[in-house]
């Protein structure tokens, strides 16, 4: 099983703490939170292979780490 990158734990008590009782965060709500345009927020995503217009905190806060 693999093992948690070490950064994990905080981005997701960081996403946590922004996102509230949320489990899945829009696109827009991402652009908003990084304060970068859509087009750069996009273009990471996909260098992580994240694909959609909803994203889970978790999957998130690994891309992050």
């Amino acid at each position: 099983m693999a093992r948690e990158k070490p950064a994990y734990r905080d981005n997701l008590e960081l996403l946590n703490e922004r996102f509230p009782n949320k489990v899945l965060i829009s696109f827009a709500e991402l652009v908003r939170f990084f304060g970068l345009n859509r087009k750069t927020v996009r273009k990471w995503l996909d260098e992580h292979d994240i694909e959609g217009n909803y994203f889970s905190i978790a999957t998130l806060a690994r891309a992050m780490s």
